[in-house]
C-alpha cells in the first residue's frame, strides 16, 4: 500500500460502524481511575462490562486530538484485560473508546440498522491523522466483520488480538453468522494479526488445527513467542504486548512527522 499514513487527515464528519447505532458521547467511566484488583476473580467485572450496549468514550474528551482508538471486547470478557493496554496508548492526543456488543448474537445482525443510523465519532476532530481498533478474541472476529463493511475513505488501523478468524469458536461455530474476512483489502485498512501459541489457548487448544490462521492478502502476521521474560504469552498478555508495540510505533510515527525546527 502507497498510503502515508502519518499525513492522511480525517475530514470533519465520517461515520463509524457500531453495535445497535448507540454512540454514548457523555463518558460514564473514566479511564484513567480503572485499575485492576489483586484479586481478579473470575466472577468479577470491571465498569467497562456494565456499560450498555454501544460505543462509549471512556475519558474526559480532549480539545486537540491526533488519534480515537477503539477496543473491541471478547466472548466472556471482564473487562479487566484492557485496563493496563488501554492505559497504555492512551496520551494526551488519544481519545479512547470501548464498544460493548453481545458475543451471542452474529454481529452481521445489526449491520443494516447501523449502517442506517450511522453515528459520526469524529465530526469534531478535523485533526485526528489515525484510527485505532482492536478486536481481542471473538472481538477480532466482529473487528473483521466490521471491515468487509467499512466503505468510508477514512484510513483505519485494524488489529486482531488471539482472535479465531477460521469462525470455529463462539457463536460463528453455532450458527451461520456468514463470511468473517473482507474479500479485500482497500487502501485505507491497515490490518495486523496478532496470534499467540495455540497451546497457551483452551479454546484454540481443542480445536483439529490453529482457529487464528487465515490468509489474507495484505495485512501483516505477529506471531507471538510462548514467553517473553519468563511470562507466558496468553491471551491477555497479548493484548498488553500489542498495545506497548503499536504506542512505540505511533510516537514513532509522530516523531519522524514532526517538522525539525531550527534557529535562523
Amino acid at each position: 500500500m502507497n498510503v502515508n499514513w502519518n499525513r492522511i487527515k480525517v475530514p470533519i464528519a465520517c461515520s463509524l460502524l457500531i453495535v445497535g447505532g448507540l454512540f454514548h458521547a457523555e463518558n460514564t467511566v473514566d479511564l484513567h481511575d480503572l485499575v485492576v484488583p489483586a484479586d481478579n476473580s473470575k466472577s468479577s467485572k470491571s465498569a467497562l462490562m456494565e456499560l450498555p450496549l454501544g460505543v462509549h468514550r471512556i475519558e474526559p474528551q480532549s480539545d486537540s486530538i491526533d488519534r480515537i482508538v477503539i477496543a473491541i471486547h471478547d466472548e466472556g470478557s471482564s473487562g479487566f484485560e484492557w485496563i493496563h493496554p488501554l492505559q497504555i496508548m492512551d496520551d494526551e492526543s488519544t481519545d479512547s473508546y470501548f464498544l460493548r456488543w453481545n458475543p451471542t448474537e452474529c454481529p452481521s445482525a445489526s449491520h443494516e440498522n447501523v449502517m442506517n443510523e450511522l453515528t459520526s465519532i469524529l465530526e469534531s476532530h478535523d485533526s485526528v491523522s489515525r484510527v485505532t481498533l482492536v478486536g481481542h478474541g471473538l472481538g477480532g472476529v466482529y473487528l473483521s466483520q466490521f471491515a468487509r463493511a467499512w466503505k468510508s475513505l477514512v484510513p483505519i488501523d485494524v488489529h486482531v488480538v488471539a482472535a479465531p478468524l477460521q469462525g470455529t469458536i463462539g457463536i460463528f461455530k453455532e450458527k451461520d453468522c456468514g463470511e468473517i474476512l473482507p474479500k479485500r483489502l482497500p487502501p485505507t485498512i491497515r490490518y495486523f494479526q496478532w496470534r499467540i501459541r495455540p497451546s497457551l489457548n483452551q479454546l484454540f487448544q481443542a480445536q483439529n488445527e490453529d482457529p487464528q490462521v487465515i490468509d489474507l492478502d495484505g495485512s501483516l502476521v505477529i506471531s507471538l513467542p510462548e514467553e517473553i521474560a519468563g511470562k507466558a504469552v496468553d491471551q491477555n498478555h497479548a493484548l498488553e504486548i500489542f498495545a506497548t508495540r503499536a504506542q512505540a510505533e505511533y510516537l514513532e510515527a509522530i516523531e519522524q512527522s514532526t517538522p525539525v525546527q531550527t534557529n535562523p
